[in-house]
């Protein structure tokens, strides 16, 4: 059985593979056609998905991300970095919780690959990494997202069902996407594997990161 940061090492790689795959406009179209659909309702993306996703827990997040991966087509930002790198105190408030639509015809701007895992991996390295609350956050702060409708989003989207998820999360991260504000894929990968068997512990990383990387409301 594989290690934790063996685990997240895979997601890295796994993301890695769909951004190769998608440097083919026409894979990128078919991996995009999953969008909110469950595994058994996307037999175009098999043959690509498959070999790598097949006996494994949580497929359908694999098939999630890749469509999102794919749908999110070229973007002039590198996806998987995190929101605002420049600004040390955001970077610190993003450490916190446990463990674009283009046209579909151009060709995918080919991002960095994730470095291969360390011998002896630092878990704070994947903590500073930002999860789903954490880019909502990053919306708010440099999109322009507001703040109460992007409160009032997570929550629901902690609350949904695993299906309801993921059938939800494409509209939500479409419109991340469309502001320059993208997920990070690898970690977003790993919250959705481990959703179905820690639900309470994903929507509280969510939380905690939204929260402490937002400003507190005024009292009235």
């Amino acid at each position: 059985m594989p290690t934790t940061a063996e685990h997240r090492a895979s997601c890295d790689e796994f993301v890695a593979h769909i951004h190769d795959l998608c440097a083919e406009p026409g894979t990128r179209i078919r991996l995009s056609r999953g969008r909110g659909r469950p595994v058994e309702e996307c037999a175009p993306m098999d043959r690509y998905l498959a070999r790598r996703t097949a006996h494994r827990a949580g497929r359908r997040a694999y098939y999630t991300v890749a469509t999102l991966i794919a749908t999110a087509g070229p973007q002039t930002h590198t996806p998987g970095v995190r929101p605002e790198p420049e600004d040390s105190d955001s970077a610190t408030l993003m450490t916190t919780g446990e463990d674009a639509t283009d046209t579909l015809g151009a060709p995918l701007t080919a991002p960095t690959k994730p470095a291969p895992a360390p011998s002896a991996p630092d878990p704070a390295a994947w903590f500073a990494r930002p999860n789903l609350g954490a880019t909502l956050a990053a919306a708010v702060r440099t999109a322009g997202h507001s703040a109460g409708r992007t409160e009032d989003t997570l929550s629901v989207l902690t609350r949904l069902s695993d299906d309801q998820l993921h059938r939800r999360l494409p509209s939500t991260v479409t419109r991340l996407l469309k502001d320059n504000v993208t997920p990070d894929w690898g970690v977003l990968l790993y919250d959705l594997v481990q959703r179905p068997y820690q639900r309470d512990q994903v929507g509280l990383r969510w939380r905690d990161a939204f929260y402490l990387a937002t400003p507190e409301p005024r009292r009235s």
